[in-house]
């Protein structure tokens, strides 16, 4: 099923020369916005399962197969299956993200607020009855997918499938931001007070550290921005030695040197792609 978000009169074009009875278009007359138009997709759906695929990104041959033999093992009508993906930037190498996987008994929260450890979007497979019980949400400006994995690993009675393989690619952006990059630090902070309820203290610093400060520096948030960050990480967050240091060197360093660090050891102790089956 392809959802048309909105007035496309080429990609409808398009579509409608694929031959195959298997294939549905829902062409929406007016643009409502990503997570609509999920929700949409799900709610004409007929099958059991929901497996996402954003227009910019593509799925290996043996994804959905290899998502539903795991999700079908598990004991549970509610679970979400996820993988590793290749991201791939014009010019650069392929990377397998997330770079690391969650440990046993690690709060998710706490693990996806680590740094660069999201699922993304076309990695999500789950039921069509999960996907009903708790829809994408209206009106976000961001964080999108991040919002809906929390919210589906707050209920206890989910369960997360995890493929540690590469099963799909997600391609960056190029010359231009994506909605969630291309948010102010004070909508990254209100957003994150908004879902402390879902987040453990440590998550929430993280979240801070990882999500906001550097957007703050790059945006000139200045000392202000500092203190109002610092203060969130303390009184309202369980915050480590590490992420204090992170936050505050992340205030003092210049940005060069903090894309030398980034480059110099971030990517390179990132898995690189090495043999991996491309679409």
């Amino acid at each position: 099923m392809v959802v048309v978000d909105g007035s496309d009169a080429e990609t409808v074009g398009r579509l409608a020369q694929i031959r195959d009875q298997r294939l549905r278009v829902l062409a929406l007359p007016e643009s409502v916005g990503g997570s609509e138009a999920r929700n949409v997709g799900a709610r004409n759906a007929r099958g059991q399962w929901i497996a996402l695929l954003d227009d910019d990104d593509e799925w290996m041959p043996e994804k959905i197969e290899k998502q539903l033999e795991a999700a079908r093992s598990s004991a549970s009508e509610r679970v979400v299956a996820v993988c590793q993906y290749v991201q791939r930037a014009p010019g650069q190498p392929d990377v397998i993200w997330p770079r690391r996987l969650p440990n046993p008994g690690e709060p998710i929260p706490e693990y996806m607020f680590d740094y660069l450890c999201y699922f993304q979007t076309s990695t999500f497979l789950c039921s069509r009855k999960l996907f009903l019980d708790i829809p994408f949400r209206q009106g976000q400006k961001g964080f999108q997918d991040i919002e809906w994995f929390l919210r589906v690993n707050s209920d206890r009675a989910t369960k997360l499938v995890v493929i540690a393989e590469p099963l799909s690619v997600y391609h960056t952006p190029a010359g231009r931001a994506s909605v969630t990059s291309s948010l102010a630090w004070e909508e990254r902070l209100s957003w994150g007070m908004q879902q402390r309820h879902l987040l453990t203290p440590r998550a929430y610093s993280r979240f801070i550290v990882g999500s906001c400060a550097g957007p703050a520096v790059q945006q000139g948030g200045g000392f202000r921005a500092f203190c109002r960050l610092l203060k969130e990480c303390i009184v309202r967050s369980s915050v480590t030695p590490k992420s204090l240091g992170i936050l505050c060197a992340t205030f003092s360093i210049t940005p060069g040197f903090r894309r030398y660090i980034r480059d110099s050891f971030i990517l390179q102790h990132s898995k690189p792609v090495g043999g991996t089956e491309t679409p």
